[in-house]
């Protein structure tokens, strides 16, 4: 017990450390780390629909609290070596936070979305699955 004790304290405190509100509302959402990254990120609408378009909002930060930018989102299909047929557009807002518009997941299946960040002169591609049925 006293290992999940520690265990949460140093997860909290790390994702803690860096300013970054991980929360981007309505209580859903994911959020994706890496070594030196933590990207939140959320659809609007809520739900992603085969074929219709939809946004994602991001905050991303680095985990020595430096400011961060997002480059690019991307999305393929790996198992039928193809991407999206659209090409999003990333819009900044205030308080480092981004909005990804153009976004159609055009068939049903496995989808990796890329998310390429930089914060000064190193920059790093995360991924996350989604599956849309």
């Amino acid at each position: 017990m006293k290992f999940l004790a520690a265990l949460f304290a140093l997860l909290f405190a790390n994702a803690a450390s860096a300013d970054c509100p991980l929360d981007l509302g309505r209580g859903t959402g994911w959020v994706v780390f890496s070594d030196h990254y933590m990207v939140a990120f959320r659809p609007e609408p809520i739900r992603i629909e085969v074929g219709q378009p939809f946004s994602l909002l991001f905050n991303v930060c680095t985990k020595s609290n430096s400011p961060a930018e997002l480059l690019a989102v991307d999305a393929v299909m790996p198992e039928h070596k193809h991407a999206m047929n659209y090409r999003a557009t990333i819009v900044a807002g205030p308080d480092g936070r981004y909005r990804v518009d153009g976004l159609v997941f055009h068939m049903p299946g496995r989808w990796e979305l890329s998310i390429d960040v930089r914060a000064g002169e190193e920059s790093e591609r995360l991924t996350h699955d989604f599956i849309l049925k």
